[in-house]
């Protein structure tokens, strides 16, 4: 508690002195380099926080996949509903939906992307969040200025700010869970879908598992623990009213851009983990040897390598490997891509999202084949979800993911649908893929 106090009087006199230097509504940011800070707890102790405090709204919690950049932050100086083009030290963070048409979750508009008032970070050297040249890691508070906010309202959500809060094990008891679709709807979708295959090669489906409890849940601890368990995974938690927070660990980047220069990857393909080393091998090498994991795994390169030379990139792919989760294992080929000067996140993101790995391929027909025929609504499930700066930006797929609303959670998962898939076997696929939050849940 003292040693937080100390950060916040700290904080208030380096924004104090900087409105001398600045004016009180200044047009670049303060860095402020300060001590470890605990992020996952220091979010966590904001929930307690009372309604006047809402001007700590949006927070947002990011960890890119690499570990190498952090954050955490409070409130925002611009809320856009279009895909910025960020310069100088500006900074982006937000999403899109798995489609951009149709009514969107409360919330969470079809695109949305919010410039942070206070950010709390925690850089390695090989981010190029980290602007000074030292090699080492570095904490810092960034507050963003454009020349409209104030360096009064900084101090006001300094002092709003409460003390980092313990973080806890899960001990809410699961009281019901419906499946949408269930697992009869589900068959019938997966046979209506290979029906559809001289159109449609590739579709993927997906299921809504919706969780009640008897407690409320907190989504900084469920956070916590579920980056424990899988820690090579992108984490983030966006929450943007008091009602809902959208929390995920995916394991899946749509892109990563420095500068010109942009890595991706066909993420497609999926099996089980083995129940001992032997077994895990064996369910390996069947990954990699499998033709219809193959062939779904190809529509992806396939579609995301045209998209990048319709935009005049240099592009070329490594050979396949295995990544391996908690629970499940997936196909990987690495991709890479030299970018024109004039491409812009925003050409990326519409060319690269959503890819054939979420939705199906043809791109076009299959949206529509999952907007007619789901029973529920994506929303951001699916999404590309990321930061954006001028040197640069990183995307994750927004699978793995949760819609968290006081004592209920609702869980994705989806699965590629083509000539030779069997609905029993997919359906247990979603079940895999959502094994590690349920188990966390201590859900049946």
């Amino acid at each position: 508690m003292h040693q937080f106090q100390q950060l916040q009087k700290i904080l208030v006199q380096q924004l104090q002195s900087f409105s001398l230097d600045h004016g009180l509504f200044p047009t670049k940011n303060l860095t402020v380099t300060i001590d470890s800070l605990p992020l996952l707890p220091l979010l966590k102790g904001q929930t307690t926080a009372q309604p006047k405090n809402c001007c700590l709204l949006p927070t947002i919690y990011w960890q890119n996949k690499e570990q190498t950049t952090t954050l955490a932050s409070f409130g925002a100086i611009e809320t856009l509903e279009h895909i910025p083009k960020a310069d100088n030290n500006a900074l982006y963070l937000g999403g899109l939906a798995f489609q951009q048409q149709g009514e969107q979750w409360s919330d969470f508009p079809a695109t949305l992307f919010i410039r942070p008032l206070l950010v709390f970070q925690h850089i390695q050297s090989s981010s190029l969040f980290n602007q000074t040249d030292n090699t080492s890691e570095q904490w810092q508070a960034v507050f963003h200025f454009n020349g409209t906010n104030s360096v009064e309202k900084s101090i006001h959500i300094i002092q709003a700010l409460q003390p980092p809060q313990a973080l806890s094990a899960f001990t809410q008891q699961q009281i019901k869970r419906h499946d949408s679709p269930n697992q009869t709807q589900w068959a019938s979708l997966v046979e209506l879908a290979i029906e559809y295959k001289a159109l449609l090669p590739k579709v993927v489906l997906s299921r809504e598992t919706e969780l009640t409890f008897d407690g409320l849940l907190n989504t900084w601890d469920i956070m916590a623990l579920w980056q424990q368990a899988n820690p090579n995974s992108f984490h983030y938690v966006f929450q943007l009213s008091q009602e809902h927070s959208f929390i995920s660990c995916s394991p899946e980047r749509l892109y990563s851009r420095r500068q010109q220069q942009l890595t991706t990857e066909a993420l497609a393909g999926t099996v089980n983990r083995g129940r001992d080393k032997r077994e895990d091998n064996l369910l390996l090498q069947s990954l990699l040897n499998d033709k219809k994991i193959d062939r779904e795994n190809y529509l992806v390169q396939e579609f995301i390598i045209a998209n990048l030379k319709q935009l005049k990139a240099e592009v070329s792919f490594s050979p396949a490997h295995v990544l391996q989760l908690q629970h499940v294992q997936h196909l990987c080929v690495p991709i890479t891509a030299q970018l024109t000067q004039q491409t812009k996140d925003s050409d990326l993101l519409y060319k690269l999202h959503p890819t054939p790995a979420v939705g199906g391929t043809p791109k076009l027909p299959a949206l529509q084949f999952i907007n007619d025929n789901e029973p529920y609504n994506r929303g951001w499930y699916a999404g590309a979800v990321g930061c954006i700066s001028e040197q640069e930006s990183d995307f994750s797929v927004a699978i793995r993911s949760a819609l968290v609303s006081k004592n209920n959670i609702k869980l994705f998962a989806g699965a590629g649908i083509v000539t030779g898939s069997i609905a029993e076997q997919e359906w247990q696929e979603l079940d895999n893929k959502i094994q590690t939050i349920l188990t966390i849940l201590g859900a049946r």
